[in-house]
C-alpha cells in the first residue's frame, strides 16, 4: 500500500474536526487555543491555583479527627480515669479520641487566605498572557507561510523570466548574433535564480513546520496545511485601511496608481517628517498606553503579586497577636491512656479553648517582618519597571507600524514601475534593441521590487499584531 495512503489513514482521526485544508487565520488561532501545549500548561496553573485557593478556605473551616492508640508494657504501668479517683496498674493501654477543631482568630489563616484568592488571579492573568503571547505567535507563523509562499510564486516566475532571456540569447546565438559568453551569462543567471528558489522552498518548509509546533498539533499532519489566504490581507484590516488612506491624503503617497515623476520629487521632500511619529496623535498614543495598562495581563499580574507581598508583611506582623482555636472532643479517659479495652470504653464529651502566643523568638519575627517588606518593596520596582518596559513597547511598536506603512507604500509604487520597466525591456529584446543584460536587470529589479513588498507586506502586519499584543486587547 502506497505509504501516503497508510499515511492518511493513521492520521484521518487527528485530522477530525481540523480545517487544516482551508486554514484561515481564525482557525488557526481555534486550533491553537484549544492544543497548544504552553497554553494547556498555563490553565493547569490557574487550576492548581484555584485548588489551593480553596485549601486555604478549608483550613478556615471545621476539622474532624480520630485517634486510636494501644500500649503494652512489660511491667504493669499507673493508669488513672481522668473522670474519677480510680487508680489501677496494667501491662496494656488505650486511648480513643474522636475531635473537632475549629480556628476562631489566627492571622496566618486570615492573611493567607486572602494572599491565595490574590494568588488565583495572578495565576489567570498569566494564563491571559501565555493566551497573549500565543495570538502573537502563531500570527506571525501563518503570515511567515504566506510570505515564503508569495516569495516561492515570485522566484518561480523571475525563472520564467530569465528563461525567456535565455531562449532569446540561445537563438541569436544560433543566428549568429550573439556570443557563447553572453549566452553563458544567462545561463549563470538562471542557475541563481533556481538556487533561490531552493533556499526560499527550504525557508517555507521551516516555517510550515514552526506554525506546526505553534498551533500544537501532530507534526505528521503539516502536509494538509493549505493555507485560505493567498495574499496578504492588508486592506482587510480597517486599522490598517484607515491609517493608509490617510498616508494617501497626508503624503499624496498613492499607491494604487501609476506614480510619476513629481511623485516621487514630493516624497523625497516628505522624507525629514518620518523622523517623527505623524501617523498617530498624542491622544491615539495615550489611547494605547491606557488600554496597556488596564488589559495588559503581565502587567495585572505585576500589580496584584504587589498586593500579595502586602499580605505577606500583614501575616508577618501579625504574629505578633496569640492565635486561638476551639475544640469539642468526645473521647474515652479523655487524652490519657486507659485499661478499657476498644469496644469497651465509656465516652465523654469535653470542650475547650486553645490561645497560643509567640512572645519572644531572639527577633526572628522582625528579620522575617523586615525581609517581607524588602520583598513588598521590590514587588512595586518590578511593577514600575514592567509598566516603563511596556510603555516603549507600544511607543516602539507604533513607529514600526508606521514605518512598515510608509515602507509598503513604496515598495508598492516600485513594483508599478518595475513591472513596466520589465515589459518595456522584454519588448525591446524580442527586436533586440538591448543587451540581454539589461532586460536581466529589469527583471532582477522586479523581482527585488517584488520582495520588498512582499516583505514590507509581512512587516506591516507584524507591526499591527505587535501592538494589539503590546496593548493586550487580545488576551480579554
Amino acid at each position: 500500500m502506497d505509504k501516503r495512503l497508510i499515511f492518511l489513514a493513521w492520521a484521518a482521526p487527528l485530522m477530525a474536526g481540523l480545517p487544516l485544508t482551508d486554514l484561515s487565520l481564525s482557525d488557526a488561532e481555534e486550533i491553537a487555543l484549544e492544543y497548544n501545549k504552553g497554553l494547556r500548561i498555563a490553565r493547569e496553573g490557574t487550576k492548581q491555583a484555584q485548588e489551593r485557593k480553596l485549601q486555604a478556605v478549608s483550613r478556615w473551616l471545621p476539622a474532624i479527627h480520630y485517634r486510636a492508640e494501644f500500649r503494652d508494657i512489660d511491667q504493669k504501668e499507673l493508669f488513672f480515669n481522668v473522670f474519677s479517683t480510680q487508680f489501677e496498674f496494667s501491662h496494656q493501654g488505650y486511648s480513643s479520641i474522636l475531635q473537632l477543631s475549629q480556628p476562631i482568630f489566627s492571622t496566618d489563616l486570615l492573611f493567607g487566605l486572602k494572599s491565595k484568592k490574590l494568588e488565583a488571579e495572578v495565576y489567570s492573568y498569566q494564563q491571559a498572557n501565555t493566551k497573549n503571547e500565543l495570538l502573537l505567535a502563531v500570527r506571525d507563523r501563518y503570515y511567515e507561510v504566506l510570505f515564503y509562499e508569495k516569495a516561492l510564486k515570485i522566484e518561480r516566475e523571475n525563472i520564467d523570466y530569465l528563461a525567456y532571456a535565455l531562449e532569446q540569447e540561445q537563438g541569436r546565438l544560433d543566428a549568429g548574433n550573439a556570443t557563447p559568453f553572453e549566452v553563458n551569462q544567462s545561463k549563470v543567471s538562471v542557475a541563481n535564480a533556481i538556487s533561490t528558489y531552493y533556499a526560499t522552498l527550504k525557508h517555507l518548509k521551516n516555517a510550515r513546520n514552526a506554525l506546526i509546533l505553534t498551533l500544537g498539533i501532530d507534526p505528521l499532519l503539516e502536509p494538509e496545511i493549505q493555507l485560505k489566504e493567498s495574499s496578504m490581507p492588508i486592506y482587510a484590516i480597517p486599522e490598517i485601511a484607515a491609517k493608509l488612506r490617510e498616508l494617501d491624503e497626508t503624503y499624496r503617497y498613492r499607491s494604487d496608481t501609476f506614480p510619476t515623476t513629481m511623485d516621487f520629487t514630493r516624497h523625497i521632500e516628505t522624507l525629514k517628517n518620518a523622523r517623527k511619529l505623524t501617523l498617530f496623535t498624542p491622544d491615539e498614543v495615550q489611547a494605547h498606553l491606557d488600554l496597556a495598562l488596564s488589559l495588559r495581563p503581565d502587567l495585572l499580574a505585576r500589580k496584584l503579586q504587589v498586593n500579595v507581598a502586602n499580605q505577606e508583611v500583614n501575616s508577618k506582623l501579625g504574629t505578633y497577636l496569640p492565635k486561638i482555636s476551639g475544640y469539642v472532643r468526645y473521647s474515652y479517659n479523655d487524652v490519657d491512656l486507659g485499661i478499657r479495652p476498644f469496644f469497651q470504653e465509656s465516652y465523654d464529651l469535653s470542650a475547650g479553648l486553645v490561645l497560643t502566643w509567640n512572645l519572644f523568638d531572639s527577633l526572628l519575627r522582625e528579620h522575617e517582618i523586615g525581609e517581607a517588606r524588602s520583598v513588598r518593596s521590590a514587588s512595586r520596582i518590578s511593577y514600575d519597571k514592567e509598566w516603563q518596559r511596556i510603555e516603549v513597547e507600544i511607543r516602539n511598536g507604533l513607529y514600526q507600524l508606521e514605518e512598515a506603512m510608509l515602507t509598503y507604500l513604496s515598495a508598492t509604487q516600485a513594483v508599478y514601475v518595475a513591472e513596466q520597466a520589465r515589459e518595456q525591456a522584454q519588448g525591446k529584446l524580442q527586436y533586440g534593441r538591448i543587451a540581454p543584460l539589461e532586460y536581466r536587470d529589469s527583471v532582477n529589479q522586479l523581482a527585488q521590487a517584488r520582495n520588498q513588498q512582499n516583505q514590507a507586506s509581512f512587516d506591516l502586519l507584524g507591526a499591527y499584531y505587535q501592538v494589539r499584543y503590546a496593548t493586550g486587547i487580545d488576551a480579554k
